[in-house]
């Protein structure tokens, strides 16, 4: 016969053990399926809904009806390094090129000054067409700084345009629109990873293509920018700054924020008297004279 002291003692231990077993059981269920804090390596990894499996195709991430509403038609490239037809630049590694240490092909087209070496990181780096900016920010280390642009074509085909490994990224708020030629970073090294150079993409695709793999078995949905740029090349007699320069230009010069603050808070028309005094109408006084 047990006694009453040994069969408290068992049952005190067969509790215990219950109620760890549906702790552990609750653990397993509700993060089974979440990624471990160091397999985050993309932008898109903080994204996935715990009960998504593992890994994930970040290129079903789609962008926005806004985002694609808003997509200005641009209807003439230039180079994004150097002047507006690339001079003093040259392709050290073009898309498709097979890379042996890299074991695969590479999905961008990566631009250098002539200088060689780090002579050309800080160079501005320019919007090659009229965009949206849809991404500005680091989806890996070795990735660094990266800017993406969203066009829309003539033939109403959207494309991105990517620009990695950047120094710094120009302060332009995200859902802005950009001009080409507008400045929109500088030429970097990925903290270090690589000598200076642009790693500039072209990419057809509605959905957010940054922090892709930069090599692969394909060159994936990249286009080259090299056929885009011949293909939307400017008519170098019509050559003009793009209108979106233009017109930030002049609101910078009006003062249209602040502007636009007056008139938001007052809602009256003596608002434009703080920012346009003279086009206040003439006093009696005045017409008199």
């Amino acid at each position: 016969m047990i006694d009453k002291t040994t069969s408290r003692v068992i049952m005190g231990l067969l509790g215990t053990a219950c109620v760890l077993i549906t702790a552990f059981a609750w653990y397993k269920t509700k993060y089974a399926a979440v990624p471990e804090a160091g397999m985050h390596h993309n932008i898109y990894d903080e994204d996935i809904p715990r009960s998504a499996p593992v890994p994930v195709d970040y290129r079903m991430v789609l962008l926005t009806p806004q985002e694609l509403a808003k997509a200005p038609l641009a209807d003439v490239f230039t180079s994004p390094l150097g002047d507006e037809n690339g001079a003093f630049t040259y392709v050290a590694q073009g898309v498709g090129d097979m890379n042996a240490a890299r074991k695969g092909r590479h999905a961008g087209q990566d631009l250098n000054g002539i200088g060689g070496e780090n002579t050309d990181e800080g160079l501005p780096v320019r919007a090659a067409g009229r965009g949206l900016l849809i991404y500005a920010g680091e989806p890996s280390p070795d990735w660094g700084n990266v800017v993406v642009l969203l066009h829309r074509l003539p033939d109403g085909r959207f494309v991105q345009s990517l620009y990695a490994h950047l120094k710094t990224v120009s302060d332009i708020p995200l859902g802005t629109l950009v001009g080409r030629g507008e400045q929109i970073g500088s030429v970097g090294t990925a903290h270090g990873n690589y000598l200076a150079h642009l790693h500039f993409e072209m990419i057809e695709s509605i959905a957010h293509e940054a922090g892709m793999p930069g090599y692969g078995k394909t060159t994936f949905n990249r286009i080259n920018p090299d056929e885009v740029l011949k293909q939307y090349a400017p008519d170098p007699e019509m050559m003009m700054p793009d209108p979106i320069i233009a017109l930030k230009q002049v609101q910078m010069a009006a003062g249209w924020e602040k502007l636009l603050e007056n008139l938001y808070k007052d809602n009256s028309m003596e608002a434009l008297d703080k920012i346009l005094p003279d086009s206040q109408p003439p006093t009696e006084e005045k017409e008199k004279r």
